[in-house]
């Protein structure tokens, strides 16, 4: 049988104490009492809390990045209908992290990092909204459906929340809506 590694547990201790508690309220003392390990142990992998957060954070977004690059939507998406259904189903199997990391208060920047990363990977066709809105208001659409899903601790299908951030490029209805001639 297999043990899983020091930091997994702590990831796991970690993950679970955010659905209890807020972040400031999380302390090592917690964290290595849930994962049963010691705070040596702890100290071997994290400086403290907040490395631990920022290590999280920063593999998931890697994660994320990865998805996104490998699976460019065309004009005006994010995302392929395959790369969306894969990031959904990525999200969905860290679901609990990322509920604590974007609730409880562990890392502020990580939504905003999140976002970036759509940003980067959105195209837009010119239909004379400026560029850097219409690429908002696509990267506005998808996250915001993201979030509410998180939020509610996925309870819909991923097929029908990929379905839903579908219908968020810059369709016919959208551009006659910003069209001024």
């Amino acid at each position: 049988m297999k043990t899983e590694s020091a930091p997994a547990k702590i990831k796991i201790a970690f993950t679970q104490l955010m659905q209890q508690n807020t972040f400031d309220k999380i302390t090592v003392a917690a964290i290595v009492k849930a994962a049963g390990i010691n705070r040596g142990t702890f100290y071997l992998h994290y400086e403290d809390k907040y490395a631990l957060v920022e290590i999280l954070a920063a593999d998931l977004l890697s994660a994320i990045q990865q998805i996104v690059h490998n699976n460019p939507g065309s004009q005006s998406e994010i995302l392929t209908p395959t790369g969306t259904h894969s990031l959904l189903t990525y999200l969905y199997g860290e679901r609990q992290l990322l509920r604590g990391l974007l609730f409880s208060g562990a890392d502020l920047q990580f939504q905003y990092k999140l976002k970036l990363i759509l940003l980067e990977n959105v195209q837009v066709k010119p239909h004379g909204l400026p560029e850097i809105y219409a690429k908002e208001m696509i990267v506005a659409h998808f996250m915001s459906v993201i979030l509410l899903w998180l939020q509610r601790d996925c309870q819909e299908p991923i097929d029908q929340i990929a379905t839903l951030l579908q219908t968020g490029t810059m369709s016919d209805d959208w551009h006659a809506l910003y069209h001024h001639n």
